[in-house]
């Protein structure tokens, strides 16, 4: 059996480390496809820009969960989708920033971005020059309640455990303006041999006709969060 890399960042509810074991949404679609395989659970926490690069450098790799975009569908070879959410611009309460289109948005003073998710990726590929990026969104989130960032990119469904995080709430904040809706998948770096990569996609399909995927999701997914279909 050929060893896979299996590489993931703490993004919770889809990923993250409880009681010292990564648990989540997506690690246990994840963890599920594994056992059915017979491979070790051998998954590692990375920063996600450390995962991302490791995906691009080296053959082998799995990332998840990494949203499908544009600019990297020939990165990857892709197993999914696992689910989809909105990615969205938050502002601190009371703020009193509206916004009615991404263009209002590149004359506010800073938005916080994280390194390597698609958010800062999009925004930037739209000639946003009043980005702040940093490694970890739980700075994100303490910048823009303590009034150093005027807006920040969370998506709807990471957002409250990355406030909880950073020690606030969703009360804190309120949605500005929804950039785009993305799906989400399981990455293989682009040298993984096509005939793994077709395993997974046979075993995620099975695990989506015999009702184990529904399961996970609804232990994860709050009612009316959106899995995959």
């Amino acid at each position: 059996m050929q060893t896979l890399q299996l590489v993931t960042e703490n993004y919770p509810p889809i990923t993250f480390m409880k009681d010292g074991q990564v648990t989540g949404f997506a690690t246990e679609v994840v963890q599920e496809i594994l056992k059915r395989q017979n491979h070790p659970d051998n998954i590692r926490m990375m920063a996600w820009d450390d995962a991302y690069n490791l995906a691009l450098t080296e053959k082998n790799v799995v990332l998840f969960s990494t949203t499908r975009t544009d600019k990297r569908e020939m990165l990857f070879k892709w197993v999914g989708p696992i689910g989809s959410y909105r990615d969205v611009l938050y502002t601190k309460k009371g703020s009193g920033i509206i916004l009615n289109s991404l263009e209002d948005a590149k004359k506010v003073g800073k938005i916080g971005v994280v390194d390597g998710w698609f958010s800062k990726e999009f925004l930037t590929g739209l000639g946003f020059k009043n980005l702040k990026s940093s490694k970890l969104p739980k700075d994100n989130a303490k910048g823009l309640v303590e009034g150093k960032l005027d807006l920040c990119a969370f998506t709807d469904m990471t957002a409250p455990d990355i406030l909880k995080d950073a020690g606030y709430s969703m009360d804190d904040i309120v949605p500005a303006y929804v950039i785009k809706n993305y799906e989400f998948y399981i990455a293989f770096s682009k040298e993984t041999p096509d005939e793994i990569v077709n395993k997974w996609r046979r075993s995620f399909d099975e695990m989506k006709k015999d009702g184990s995927f529904d399961k996970i999701s609804k232990k994860w997914l709050p009612v009316g969060e959106s899995a995959a279909k």
